[in-house]
């Protein structure tokens, strides 16, 4: 039987352990010329992390939505920010009023990416864009730690993450046009083994338990040895509304 998250039960070790991936937030800014006069919609936002920091860089007038509730109540209180539950595919939200919608390591968990797509059209504004941070196919089978200590979440991951291309079609099926790509990455070193103990990443729930343990047995011993080397690596797929 393929395993669940309960996402509500694991909500203390990602906010706990889950960071913002900054370089992310970096290209939306630039990206958008994000200003006090944006409104920006952040999808699948757990804790608000990054729609936070997106408030607090750029005074934009920020709003997060995830289906968990607990989730959402290891938010911070960010003057400018409305966190509320709610489902991707069904966005309870007026029509024309973002200037950006923005999913960070989302898209694999949605039901229905097509609808949400379509969701997020509706609820931008002209001239309005859109992007999904995610990972594509060559990225999850080089993934380091997680090939190197757990080869197993390949498969799982692989399983989960929509191809890029599918991504595209999807967009363009409903409505999005100057659909592009870009890449971030950075290395990273990695000093401490709580955030895999913890299984702060979901993948790590999907593999047999036996596996994650030998996984963890091994890390724990190279970072006896000193700083682990980690790359962070994550496709932005981009699109705009361009109808008025």
């Amino acid at each position: 039987m393929k395993k669940k998250i309960d996402y509500n039960s694991i909500a203390p070790a990602y906010a706990s352990h889950r960071k913002p991936v900054l370089l992310a937030l970096r290209e939306l800014e630039q990206r958008v010329g994000l200003n006090d006069r944006s409104k920006v919609l952040e999808v699948g936002c757990g804790n608000g992390a990054h729609i936070s920091l997106l408030v607090n860089a750029t005074k934009c007038l920020g709003m997060g939505i995830d289906p968990s509730p607990q989730m959402l109540r290891h938010s911070a209180n960010v003057p400018g920010l409305e966190l509320c539950v709610g489902s991707a595919e069904k966005l309870p939200l007026s029509e024309g009023f973002f200037d950006l919608v923005f999913s960070v390591d989302v898209i694999h968990h949605l039901k229905d990416t097509r609808a949400y797509f379509g969701e997020a059209f509706r609820a931008l504004k002209p001239h309005g864009a859109m992007c999904t941070v995610t990972d594509s196919e060559e990225i999850i089978r080089s993934r380091n730690p997680f090939t190197v200590y757990w080869p197993g979440t390949v498969q799982v991951d692989l399983a989960r993450y929509p191809p890029i291309q599918r991504l595209r079609e999807q967009m363009a099926s409903v409505g999005f046009a100057e659909i592009e790509e870009s890449q971030i990455e950075m290395p990273y070193k990695i000093i401490d083994s709580a955030p895999y103990r913890m299984k702060a990443f979901s993948c790590l729930h999907l593999i047999s338990e036996q596996e994650f343990l030998n996984g963890l047995r091994r890390l724990e011993q190279d970072l006896r040895k000193g700083p682990v080397p980690g790359l962070m690596r994550y496709v932005c797929v981009w699109g705009r509304k361009l109808q008025v």
